[in-house]
């Protein structure tokens, strides 16, 4: 897939993410600056100390993202507030989100039908 960054702008993600860590929790929120799409994303080992330390995250071009994290190309769309938990199986192999904001899970083709 050719990603154009510049469709896209920065996420905001954990080292921890990059160094291979599963995803967690990502989160979308209207930014302040410009340059950022409003994407947060946390991994598994975050805890509330590492994620009170900016020095722990890197801005991150779509391209990037989608090295690590393709999925999130497909949800990029979704609307400020999004707030999601990222599910894995016994296998480690994503399953599907939790949606904190209704509270319940949602499969990511259910996720893109209703929201994208």
């Amino acid at each position: 897939m050719e990603i154009n960054n510049d469709d896209f702008g920065g996420f905001i993600v954990s080292k921890n993410v990059i160094d291979g860590k599963p995803i967690r929790y990502t989160y979308r929120e209207k930014s302040t600056i410009p340059q950022l799409n409003g994407w947060t994303i946390y991994s598994i080992e975050d805890d509330d100390a590492y994620v009170n330390d900016s020095n722990n995250f890197v801005i991150l071009s779509a391209e990037s993202v989608y090295q690590i994290a393709p999925l999130m190309i497909q949800i990029f769309d979704a609307p400020y507030g999004t707030d999601l938990c990222w599910q894995y199986d016994e296998n480690g192999n994503f399953k599907d989100f939790y949606d904190l904001t209704k509270d319940k899970s949602i499969s990511l083709k259910k996720f893109i039908r209703k929201y994208l």
